[in-house]
Formats: C-alpha cells, sequence, structure tokens
C-alpha cells in the first residue's frame, strides 16, 4: 500500500514537471519559430487528403494558403507544420465594425477566390464522382456526422445519402414533414447542379484578415469535388447570430436559396453505406 501511495506521488510529479516542460516550450516556441510556423493537430486523423489539398490548391489558384513544411507523427497524432500567415480569424465583432468599403473590399477579394476554386476542373481519370482531391472519401459532418462518406458516383447518390438511403417520399413520411415543405426537398433534389472544387467550409474562423486585407483561407480538410450549390448551402450554417454574415455571403458564394431550405428540412445525416456501381 504505501508502494502503491509512493508511486502514485512520484508519477504526479512526474506529469507534473512533464506539464512544466511543455509549458515552458510553448512559450519560447511562440516567441521564436511560433511567428513563422503554425502547427496544426489533427489526432487521430490522417494528414495526407489535407496536405495534398493544400498544395494542389497552392498550385493552382493565387489565394493565399499556407505552405506545408513537413508532417510529423507524435504521440498518435498528426502535426502538420506550415507557414504561418499574417492577420487574424475574421469574427463577428470584427464584421459589424468594418465600414461599407471594408466589407465590400473583403467580399470582392472573397468572390474572386471562390471563383477561382470553380474553375478548377476535375482530374481528367475521374468520371464525374463527388470526392476529395485523391478520390476518396470527403469530409463532411453536414453529409454524414460518424465519418468521412463518399465517394459518390453522382449528385442522386449525394442526395439519397443526405435521405439516408430513403427516397423523397419515404424520408418526408419517416420524418414527419408537413407537404409544402416537403415540395423544396423534391424540387431540390430533381435539380443537377455542375461539379466543382469545393471549400466546403467557409466560415468566418477560416478566413484570414489584416484589417480589409484577407490574408488567407485556412482549414482545408473538407475539401473537394461537389455540387455546384453544396458551398453556399454548407457556408449558411453558421452561428445563429450572424445574420449580416449570411446575408452578404451572397456576394461571394453564388447563392442557391432552394437547395439552402431544403437542405435544413433534411438536417444531418447519418450512417448510409453508398455503392459506386448502384
Amino acid at each position: 500500500m504505501i508502494m502503491s501511495r509512493f508511486s502514485l506521488s512520484l508519477y504526479n510529479r512526474i506529469l507534473w514537471l512533464l506539464n512544466r516542460v511543455e509549458s515552458l516550450v510553448s512559450n519560447i516556441w511562440s516567441v521564436t519559430l511560433g511567428r513563422l510556423i503554425f502547427v496544426k493537430i489533427l489526432g487521430i486523423r490522417d494528414a495526407t487528403v489535407e496536405v495534398a489539398t493544400m498544395k494542389f490548391v497552392r498550385q493552382r489558384t493565387t489565394i493565399p494558403i499556407p505552405r506545408v513544411l513537413t508532417v510529423v507523427r507524435y504521440r498518435g497524432r498528426h502535426h502538420i507544420f506550415m507557414t504561418r500567415l499574417s492577420g487574424k480569424e475574421l469574427s463577428h465583432h470584427q464584421w459589424k465594425t468594418y465600414s461599407q468599403d471594408n466589407r465590400d473590399a473583403v467580399l470582392a477579394q472573397l468572390r474572386n477566390y471562390i471563383s477561382q476554386l470553380r474553375e478548377i476542373g476535375p482530374p481528367p481519370q475521374y468520371p464525374p464522382y463527388i470526392c476529395n482531391i485523391l478520390g476518396g472519401p470527403i469530409m463532411d459532418h453536414r453529409l454524414c456526422v460518424n465519418h468521412p462518406y463518399g465517394p459518390y458516383r453522382d449528385e442522386e447518390q449525394m442526395n439519397l445519402q443526405r435521405r439516408q438511403g430513403f427516397s423523397v417520399a419515404q424520408f418526408v413520411e419517416i420524418a414527419n414533414i408537413p407537404e409544402e415543405f416537403a415540395t423544396q426537398i423534391r424540387e431540390s433534389h430533381d435539380l443537377r447542379h455542375p461539379i466543382v472544387f469545393t471549400h466546403n467550409d467557409i466560415a468566418m474562423r477560416n478566413i484570414m484578415v489584416s484589417g480589409d486585407r484577407v490574408t488567407g483561407l485556412i482549414d482545408w480538410e473538407c475539401a473537394g469535388w461537389l455540387p455546384a450549390h453544396w458551398e453556399y448551402v454548407k457556408a449558411t450554417w453558421t452561428d445563429f447570430d450572424a445574420e449580416e454574415w449570411v446575408r452578404d455571403l451572397r456576394e461571394f458564394i453564388p447563392p442557391f436559396d432552394l437547395e439552402a431550405r431544403a437542405d435544413e428540412l433534411i438536417g444531418w445525416s447519418r450512417s448510409w453505406e453508398p455503392r459506386l456501381d448502384l
């Protein structure tokens, strides 16, 4: 019993010492290399897709994106070392304090960047799959809250995922959706959109600014080829107090209001196993 208490005390002291060392290292890092290098920790998720996406977009656009330096696996987690962008994350408070000229300047830059993304054609070796940069599943909790899903053969199959494998008639009955709203889902899912390259997580937290200059777009783990309406649909899912921002989204992302309303009615999707040979 005495040995057990001694061991516990020793382990606690070791952990305390490690925490102090890590804190010291963190402080030193922040005032030295940390000013130039940012380290993104992904947890157990692999960094391959995000790193490939960042390199792909940097090569094909003028969008300011961090340059990947290296990837290190440490304590079971993947760490992406990348160049640190100047500026800070755009915030609701900052957006409210901007003059209209400031807002117009930011929106114009974002409109240019989104336009560049949408001009990137799909790789010639793929059919019109809805997929990530490597042709695999897309990380998107709107499509599936459990894990990355897809790739999808086409938009029809992606819509089937949103309805968790049910037909529109079956889904609206199970979800108890009134007919006047069910019509919106039916009309939206009957549409077919061009497949375009999509950031897939355009939110204020992923837009870096310095004054009214956009210094970068970050967090590319969700990007891939998706139907043209999806960038707008995803971007409208933001904090409830961001009404002004949601309104201004229309200034730089082509709006798809019917599709956004239908998707809101559907909500979050869970596991359903799509097959490309359906």
